[in-house]
């Protein structure tokens, strides 16, 4: 359930897709307030007032068209968590509203599953996400560290150089994520697993790795990794990994990024979505191989 009020836009000139949302609002108790409008222009004024935590963008609307209206709030600084949203032949606008940051791209005729999901998904995006990198390379760590920055979710990262140091820390704290390095001096990454889980069987520990060797993937994941992730990866592999960890609904426009995540999930994958290469930014993807301290 929600915990605080939130202030959604729609900007739609169809009624009956207005009416969807205000059921979605009438649905959360209260916890959030819709705004409706119906034009472009109007859109670009409400973003551009700053309170709007989430906004649901038609790209066909009268005056000004909503990859118009968001495009002219990117450009003034407007950060809203954005869907937006069109017919069929939404495909051509995805290259688009990935480089404008939207979070999902809405096929009508959509119902209010598909909204609520949005919603909960942003919940959890705003709300902080404790993180533990483990890697004996400080050069690394920052790495990591730098890509996460770049994930959708808000991150509050510590770091242990050592299996034990990541020890003492779950000792400390709980983590909603730890980040854990398979080759490590000393107590190495299953050894440092296999402590973890033994004091908190509920952990989600994503294993991260430059080698590409399956049997230890296999020997990971059977050990209770929650998932595992090849060097170099992005900022979207990461966001592709927490959705399913976090059991979020994985947006349809994650499918366009122009690799898939190298990831052993402990739930099934669904079939992979043939990719379209997208617009990135320079910082998505950052990584050495052979870090030196």
């Amino acid at each position: 359930m929600l915990d605080h009020t939130i202030k959604m836009l729609v900007a739609d000139d169809s009624p009956a897709t207005r009416a969807i949302f205000r059921q979605v609002a009438e649905r959360s108790c209260s916890l959030i307030h819709l705004v409706e409008v119906t034009n472009g222009r109007d859109c670009i004024k409400e973003l551009s007032r700053g309170d709007i935590d989430l906004a649901f963008i038609d790209v066909y609307m009268p005056e000004m068209s909503g990859l118009e209206a968001l495009r002219g709030a990117r450009y003034v600084g407007v950060r809203t968590f954005v869907t937006l949203m069109s017919g069929p032949d939404s495909d051509r606008f995805m290259d688009l509203a990935q480089q404008l940051r939207a979070y999902e791209f809405l096929r009508k005729p959509f119902g209010i599953r598909e909204i609520e999901a949005i919603v909960e998904t942003y919940r959890r995006v705003v709300g902080p996400t404790k993180v533990l990198i483990v890697d004996d390379s400080m050069t690394v760590r920052k790495i990591v560290q730098k890509v996460l920055a770049g994930s959708i979710f808000r991150m509050d990262c510590y770091e242990a150089g050592d299996g034990t140091t990541a020890l003492a820390f779950c000792n400390r704290f709980d983590f909603d994520i730890i980040f854990l390095d398979c080759n490590m001096p000393g107590l190495d990454g299953l050894a440092t697993l296999d402590r973890i889980l033994l004091r908190n069987p509920e952990a989600l520990v994503v294993m991260i790795s430059s080698e590409r060797n399956k049997d230890n993937e296999m020997r990971a994941l059977k050990r209770g990794a929650a998932a595992f992730l090849h060097k170099p990866f992005s900022a979207q592999h990461i966001d592709a990994v927490l959705h399913r960890l976090f059991g979020l609904r994985v947006p349809d426009l994650a499918a366009w990024s122009s690799e898939p995540p190298s990831v052993q999930p402990v739930v099934p994958m669904p079939p992979p979505v043939p990719s379209r290469p997208m617009a990135l930014e320079p910082d998505d993807i950052v990584w050495i191989e052979n870090p030196q301290e």
